[in-house]
């Protein structure tokens, strides 16, 4: 399968593209940062303007799926909607399928809470949390016409291993009985990489935790 992987340089977009490569995806990659690490001989490195949506859509095409690890920067959170609203039309362009890492201040706690309103949310993710909300809610939930899909990690996220030993859930926050809720990394990416084989969550949100 072709998968192009937006953002394939930061923290997460590494795991995703390690994951991608160890199941002999086709790949592309676009990235800003040093592309020493990821050591592929096949893989197609690439850079390019995620805001110029036309631009974007000529890189996407061609593409089976797209998956976005962008992070916005932390002085400007909400350029993730700007971002989001540049992604959504360059697929729809490319005629392609979209997964985008979303944050997991949007999954619900209760009936009518989300994590990011609870009292105990770190000050210093609100922002970026807020801003995650606002593009699950106001661009992919509105979107009818792409095939999109947005997927949520636990509320903590670490670098750590890849066990396969993980659940997938819908717009819940995933806790153990101890209510911890985690996921590594690795394991993140591994079950964005199932979602891409097996496409159960089309035109919806899921999450990933132990």
């Amino acid at each position: 399968m072709k998968v192009t992987i937006i953002g394939a340089g930061g923290n997460i977009g590494q795991r995703i593209t390690k994951e991608a490569a160890s199941r002999n995806h086709e790949l592309r990659l676009i990235t800003s940062k040093d592309k020493s690490f990821f050591e592929l001989d096949n893989a197609d490195l690439q850079t390019a303007d995620i805001f110029d949506t036309n631009a974007l859509a000529e890189k996407l095409k061609g593409s089976d799926v797209v998956i976005s690890a962008y992070a916005p920067p932390h002085s400007d959170t909400d350029q993730i909607i700007k971002a989001t609203k540049s992604l959504v039309e360059a697929s729809k362009k490319a005629n392609v399928r979209l997964i985008a890492v979303d944050g997991a201040g949007s999954l619900k706690i209760g009936e009518n809470q989300v994590l990011v309103d609870s009292p105990d949310f770190p000050a210093d993710y609100k922002a970026i949390a807020i801003s995650h909300q606002k593009a699950l809610e106001n661009i992919y939930q509105k979107e009818s016409e792409l095939n999109w899909t947005n997927v949520s990690p636990s509320a903590y996220i670490f670098e750590g291993e890849r066990t396969n030993q993980f659940r997938v859930g819908g717009d819940y926050l995933l806790a153990n009985e101890k209510g911890e809720s985690s996921i590594s990394m690795e394991d993140f990416a591994v079950g964005i990489l199932n979602e891409v084989d097996d496409s159960k969550y089309n035109k919806k949100r899921f999450t990933i935790g132990y």
